[in-house]
């Protein structure tokens, strides 16, 4: 079960990494800042220098702190602010992710902020990992249809720790319509294994495109280079 055509898409916090991920042949830019808490949400100025430095589409993660993934009246409204702002500077999508404080999807939470996000691209981030139960939280955004896909590390530190569970979550996504990307700790020279053992064409790379494997470093685009043709190969053996 295969969750469509080969998709590699790589973080960036800048628009130099953003442009080199395009040269290396990278198919969707997923835009952050603070990478040292987990990813928050960039600035208005980030955002649209990004978008207008290259071609393929942005999206823009929506997460104003790191405490958690509940996010109370306040949170709420900042992040229905940030998503009307990134679709005003033409971001092509959002990464958004909610949980209720017993681990549950916040689907009341999810609705009103993705009632600003209409015309763009949604993926539901690595908050699925830190749920109470990864099918459960799954079947419960599948009932959002503008969410398309789900970031996720199958509920390991690793994607690469958990393909037996990403296998089972992509035949799942693919029976309710939500694609399943894998990311976190993906690297390069793993794609071809990672991709037939799982089935899953959907990669999400940061470090692993990186210099030394680090966020100190700029996005590589040789690296980028090399994790698409990869991720190509692989799937042209499914």
């Amino acid at each position: 079960m295969t969750s469509g055509q080969p998709l590699l898409e790589v973080i960036a916090v800048n628009a130099a990494d953003a442009r080199a991920a395009e040269a290396g042949g990278a198919d969707r830019i997923e835009l952050v800042c603070a990478m040292s808490e987990g990813g928050l949400t960039p600035s208005f100025g980030i955002i649209e220098q990004v978008v207008s430095s290259v071609s393929i589409p942005v999206y823009v993660m929506i997460r104003p702190h790191s405490r958690s993934f509940c996010y109370n009246e306040d949170d709420m409204e900042a992040m229905k602010k940030d998503i009307r702002t990134a679709r005003e500077l033409g971001a092509s999508g959002i990464v958004i992710g909610a949980l209720t404080d017993k681990g549950e999807a916040d689907l009341s939470m999810l609705q009103k902020c993705l009632a600003e996000a209409q015309g763009l691209g949604v993926t539901f981030h690595r908050a699925i990992d830190e749920s109470a139960s990864l099918t459960r939280t799954l079947d419960a955004i599948s009932a959002l249809s503008q969410i398309e896909r789900v970031l996720t590390s199958g509920g390991k530190s690793t994607a690469l720790e958990a393909m037996d569970e990403l296998k089972q979550l992509s035949k799942r996504g693919g029976e309710r319509n939500v694609a399943i990307m894998a990311g976190a700790g993906l690297l390069i020279d793993k794609i071809h294994s990672f991709v037939l053992q799982t089935g899953i064409t959907e990669l999400h790379f940061g470090s692993g495109v990186r210099r030394e494997g680090s966020f100190h470093w700029p996005v590589d685009s040789n690296l980028v280079a090399r994790a698409k043709q990869h991720l190509a190969n692989a799937a042209k053996e499914l």
